[in-house]
């Protein structure tokens, strides 16, 4: 026993000092005299989880543990080289079981962090917060902490108290790549796209190896539309690790963006298989078989998307969701934005008659409440919810329980029942009825003001001007050639605060430009779609005001930097008879872009005319 003994104290100073492998020759040496010594399997184990061989070191440490079952680093080592192994059940039940002995073990807690943050994320900050409260001057502690935080709103942007905490975890340690590829997620998911392309180029030079931060670099460059850089990232990621599934969906978003949709759902695919779990992956393939027309699979995997899982999710919903069964009494619940809650209305119509037809017992649908004058013109056979946007997704359940739905369905998933084939969508355009009196209000008023000319309603970006989507609008300064054109007289439906734009225009340009009086043009939907059914022509970004105008059955002409699966596959619009959509070519700028729409608002068939 006094030469074991002696063996061991000589490996545990080499394994303090740092010579890993002088410390296993020792152990080795125990364990070749006695094979079930505790010590020396326990730290022989822990020696080769740090040589990176979690698998030689998981039977050490269970050998360890049968002996010395109170052993709290034991526990913990064991669960980190279960964590390696990707064995979580069985690293969260072993971690537990060493802060139950010892709750001040860092490895501990900071792993087991890591391991819950998708389950309880508000115990999951109790548990990294101990961990900062142990050692505050510990990187790793805040930021698990951070990565804490952020998951408590999963569906959500990082809050500001993640973002503090990993910029702490960097402070501590500027060396950690991994804090600052996270940190450069959380920008991202803040829409500071400038912000997080600095921080990611300096996760990537901290170190150049990482699949993880050439995956985050890639990601910001696609948001500011350096597509080429974008690619290279993203492909050099995927050699660096082939089973990284965002790489290759960063690629797929590549070719998207480049309207290259068959080289997209190839490797949109391929990211599928690596991730068949990832629902933002499924639900960005499924957009891509949109895009090419390919409605089965497409409506299939758009099921994924965001909004319509955060729905699914609600323990409020009334029985199942609903696919089409005959006599059920439907609540049909609101999600994403305005324009796409337009753009699912075109299947009110069908709802409305399966209700007319008693093939529905009855329709209530949670509607934006500037929807309702219009939509309770439209429909009357439809009972209406206002949406509360402040409260969270299937809220309008929890306020129908005396509809008594038997059935549910997220708003973005009527196409899957209604418009399963390119036949299936409608061939006349309009389902939203203005109110009459205040067209002719605002035909009077155009009467006045551009006698003789072409009314063009004008819409030129959305409201929301983030660092990541201002790629996609032009200034009002690159609409030129429309403000210009001869006979037209521009009427200016932007639905937030732009007098500084029209302001910052030549007084040349100034005088073409009529805004509608007495007209809230963000919350008065009513008197919005009463003058664009006024107008002789709408052009419009691909906005609200876009969807709205071909609601309402509007000459529309929409612009945008690329197609999109909205279009599926087609030159003109599906959802909208009444619309073409004009997409700015890669060497085109969008000056060039808005002088051929601005060729195409003149002709003779107005804006109607097709082409790409």
């Amino acid at each position: 026993m006094a030469v074991i003994a002696d063996i061991l104290a000589r490996a545990l100073l080499a394994h303090r000092v740092g010579n890993i492998e002088a410390a296993s020759a020792g152990y080795r040496e125990i364990l070749a005299a006695s094979p079930l010594h505790p010590r020396a399997n326990h730290l022989l184990g822990f020696a080769l989880l740090q040589q990176g061989s979690p698998a030689d070191a998981e039977p050490l440490l269970a050998t360890a543990l049968r002996r010395t079952p109170t052993s709290a680093e034991a526990w913990s080592h064991l669960g980190l080289a279960q964590f390696a192994l990707k064995r979580l059940n069985r690293a969260e039940s072993s971690l537990r079981r060493a802060l139950m002995i010892r709750p001040s073990l860092l490895d501990a807690n900071e792993c087991l962090v890591r391991i819950t943050l998708d389950k309880n994320p508000r115990r999951t900050i109790r548990i990294a917060r101990r961990t900062v409260t142990l050692a505050p001057m510990r990187a790793a502690g805040w930021h698990s902490l951070g990565l804490a935080c952020a998951r408590r709103r999963a569906d959500a942007p990082a809050p500001d108290d993640a973002q503090a905490n990993i910029r702490r975890s960097i402070v501590i340690d500027p060396t950690d790549g991994s804090a600052a590829t996270d940190l450069t997620d959380m920008l991202r998911s803040h829409r500071t796209a400038r912000s997080a392309s600095r921080i990611g180029l300096w996760a990537l030079c901290l170190n150049p190896g990482s699949a993880a931060a050439r995956v985050a670099v890639s990601a910001v460059h696609l948001d500011l539309d350096r597509i080429d850089a974008a690619d290279r990232t993203a492909r050099s990621a995927a050699v660096l690790a082939p089973g990284t599934a965002n790489a290759y969906g960063n690629r797929a978003q590549c070719h998207y963006r480049l309207a290259r949709f068959d080289r997209a759902i190839v490797d949109g695919t391929r990211a599928a298989a690596a991730a068949p779990e990832d629902p933002q992956i499924l639900a960005n393939l499924g957009s891509y078989h949109l895009a090419v027309g390919n409605l089965v699979d497409g409506w299939r995997l758009f099921g994924h998307r965001k909004t319509g899982r955060a729905i699914a999710r609600s323990p409020h919903l009334p029985g199942p969701q609903w696919t089409g069964e005959l006599s059920a009494r439907l609540l049909v619940l609101a999600e994403q934005g305005l324009g796409d809650e337009i753009l699912f209305a075109s299947c009110w119509p069908d709802l409305a008659d399966a209700v007319r037809r008693n093939r529905l017992s009855a329709v209530r649908v949670e509607i934006d409440p500037r929807l309702r004058g219009l939509a309770e013109r439209s429909f009357p056979e439809l009972e209406w919810l206002d949406r509360n946007r402040t409260a969270g997704p299937a809220n309008g359940a929890r306020r129908s329980i005396e509809f008594a739905a038997t059935h549910w369905i997220a708003a973005g998933d009527l196409p899957t029942v209604f418009r399963r084939e390119q036949d299936a969508f409608p061939t006349s355009a309009g389902y939203l009825i203005p109110d009459p009196d205040r067209v002719n209000e605002f035909r009077r008023w155009l009467d006045a003001e551009a006698p003789g000319q072409r009314r063009m309603g004008l819409c030129w970006r959305s409201g929301l001007t983030t660092e990541d989507r201002v790629k996609y609008y032009p200034e009002l300064s690159d609409c030129r050639p429309l403000l210009h054109a001869r006979g037209l007289r521009i009427v200016i439906l932007q639905y937030d605060d732009c007098a500084a734009e029209v302001t910052a225009l030549d007084p040349a340009m100034q005088t073409s430009i009529l805004f509608p009086p007495d007209l809230d043009r963000r919350d008065d939907l009513d008197g919005a779609a009463a003058l664009m059914a006024a107008l002789d022509g709408v052009v419009s970004a691909q906005t609200a005001v876009q969807a709205l105008a071909g609601a309402v059955g509007a000459q529309t002409l929409g612009f945008d930097l690329a197609p999109t699966w909205v279009e599926l596959g087609q030159a003109r619009s599906p959802w909208y008879p009444s619309m073409t959509n004009l997409h700015r070519q890669s060497d085109e700028t969008w000056e060039q872009l808005m002088q051929r729409v601005a060729d195409h608002a003149l002709r003779s068939d107005g804006p109607t005319a097709s082409g790409r």
